[in-house]
């Protein structure tokens, strides 16, 4: 009978730790698709597919970076992502810690962190810092509408 005790005492404390976990936040189906879509936007942008990424972009979006403005689609291809995605060497880039705010059905700003790093000859160098996204869905398809990323301040010896 010990045994039945033991296994007693063990489904209680069980159920008692479950109770102090942190509650899991379940996603809308909206917030899911968006969180898939950015899944998919980092490995867009590390294979370096401007065609596929002209797809995830309103012709009319707006970007922030670095106190510059690129105003379309063909402006942020032509005088910013392209020139600078053709010198990336051994690219990583990824999203973390997606905050997604639903503006109605069809539009969302979303807060994360983002995380850059590319291969040189004298290393590696590594960037990263905080990103806010305005997604419009648009024929079912959600495009990125507005981005604004300031990058994180970096300590002596390029580490952040």
């Amino acid at each position: 009978m010990r045994t039945r005790g033991n296994i007693i005492v063990a489904i209680v404390v069980a159920i008692g730790m479950g109770g102090l976990a942190a509650p899991m936040v379940a996603q809308t189906p909206q917030e899911k698709a968006i969180t898939h879509f950015f899944v998919q936007y980092d490995g867009v942008f590390v294979a370096k597919d401007l065609v596929r990424l002209a797809k995830m972009y309103h012709p009319d979006v707006t970007i922030f970076e670095g106190g510059g403005t690129n105003t379309g689609w063909v402006d942020y291809r032509d005088n910013h992502i392209g020139p600078e995605l053709k010198s990336f060497n051994g690219l990583k880039f990824s999203h973390s810690n997606l905050k997604i705010q639903m503006l109605g059905s069809d539009a969302a700003y979303v807060i994360s962190e983002y995380a850059l790093e590319t291969a040189g000859a004298n290393g590696p160098t590594r960037s990263g810092g905080l990103e806010t996204d305005v997604l419009v869905r648009q024929g079912g398809t959600w495009v990125i509408r507005h981005t604004h990323t300031s990058a994180k301040r970096q300590r002596p010896g390029g580490l952040f």
